[in-house]
């Protein structure tokens, strides 16, 4: 162990990073219809407090991301230590108040408290140990707390064009191992038009629901046909899922507009506009149609997939800080859903993702951490972060 990594476990205080994860789930970022500004405040507050230089950059009113550099001596390798403030609704059924976070034994409740406050309290923990230590850094280490993740990812689309990094370490829960790929994801809502006509005489329309159901069975045909053969060795297979679907207005009318909303998931490699012309190719492919679906608009998401070679230098270094704290070496492994990584190897960053918990338990209630994990968490952030700003460009 060198001297600077045994400052840092000396620094670290693993209450210090379940207080944080405590006072993050009281705000209720909830997205959509929610706000992050008053959990961003208080995460800037805390960095301010740490020896942070701290700006709020507004994306929408009421949602800002935070960006909080502790400077480093100059000349050296900068990191992002990225995740997201908001989370997705409640819902029902919780055992106790999905804002308070209750302990029992080894696991804290609440939530977000895995998805993604828990990687957001470890990360901030993490750069106060560092701050505390002492340690001198030639390079920076950068939080970056952003809003909307669980929506269109507008936070992370708008961090400031300058925003540099020789590595972005992204939170979110991998199970102790580290992730280098994700899946992307399109939407696309495709509407039906048909004709209107009272039911007793069906042959004077012409059923825009009828028309929809056509187009989805050959929608899933492809899936299951062509899409199960589409397979990443650390993300798994492209899919289509239809998820939403509306039409109709009354029993004794025949329905003149169906909309659909298509789950589109890509694997590493897929492109969003090849997806796009696959869908439409096969609705054009359906004559007894008659041109009367298309794809309307595309509901935004997160983005598409992105992955970094298991080569990489980062990747290693990653993976050494990891095995450091868990004693073992871990799996290079992959998200089935997108996160924002991807927005971050469009800039050129080298991205892995770690972070504490099992993804299993993301938006179900009962939403769970284990407080262990959440340790070992704050120590593999501080010694990523310390490996990178501590090194020369």
């Amino acid at each position: 162990m060198t001297e600077a990594h045994k400052r840092l476990d000396e620094a670290i205080r693993p209450e210090r990073t379940t207080q944080i994860l405590g006072e993050l789930t009281r705000f209720q970022s909830v997205n959509p219809n929610g706000t992050e500004s008053a959990v961003a405040a208080y995460v800037a507050k805390v960095m301010r407090d740490a020896g942070c230089e701290v700006e709020l950059q507004v994306v929408e009113p009421g949602r800002p991301n935070v960006i909080a550099r502790l400077k480093g001596t100059g000349g050296g390798r900068t990191i992002i230590l990225n995740t997201h403030m908001d989370v997705v609704p409640a819902g029902e059924g919780w055992s106790s108040d999905p804002f308070t976070m209750v302990q029992k034994g080894d696991r804290v409740y609440g939530r977000g408290v895995m998805d993604a406050k828990g990687p957001l309290a470890a990360m901030m923990a993490a750069v106060e140990a560092i701050a505390a230590s002492g340690i001198e850094l030639p390079g920076d280490i950068v939080l970056a707390a952003v809003v909307d993740e669980e929506a269109a990812s507008l936070g992370a689309r708008s961090l400031p064009a300058d925003l540099r990094a020789d590595l972005a370490v992204v939170g979110e829960a991998t199970n102790g191992n580290l992730a280098i790929a994700h899946r992307g994801s399109i939407r696309p809502v495709l509407v039906a038009e048909g004709v209107s006509a009272h039911s007793s005489t069906p042959h004077l329309g012409v059923n825009a629901v009828s028309l929809m159901a056509r187009t989805l069975v050959a929608l899933e045909d492809f899936a299951e046909q062509q899409l199960t053969e589409r397979l990443h060795p650390l993300t798994g297979q492209s899919t289509l899922s239809v998820t939403i679907i509306q039409g109709g207005i009354k029993e004794s009318m025949i329905p003149d507009r169906c909309e659909a909303l298509i789950d589109r998931r890509l694997i590493p490699g897929e492109e969003e506009a090849a997806a796009l012309r696959e869908i439409e190719q096969i609705i054009a492919g359906l004559p007894a149609l008659d041109g009367r679906v298309q794809i309307d608009r595309l509901i935004p998401t997160t983005g598409v997939a992105s992955e970094t070679r298991p080569d990489h230098p980062m990747v290693e270094l990653a993976s050494a800080a990891i095995e450091r704290v868990y004693g073992r070496k871990p799996e290079l492994t992959g998200l089935t859903a997108n996160c924002d990584m991807t927005h971050f190897v469009k800039r050129g960053i080298p991205s892995v993702i770690y972070g504490p918990g099992d993804f299993s338990v993301a938006h179900k209630v009962d939403e769970w951490v284990a407080l262990s994990e959440l340790e070992n968490a704050t120590r593999v952030y501080s010694s990523i972060a310390v490996e990178v700003a501590g090194s020369f460009r």
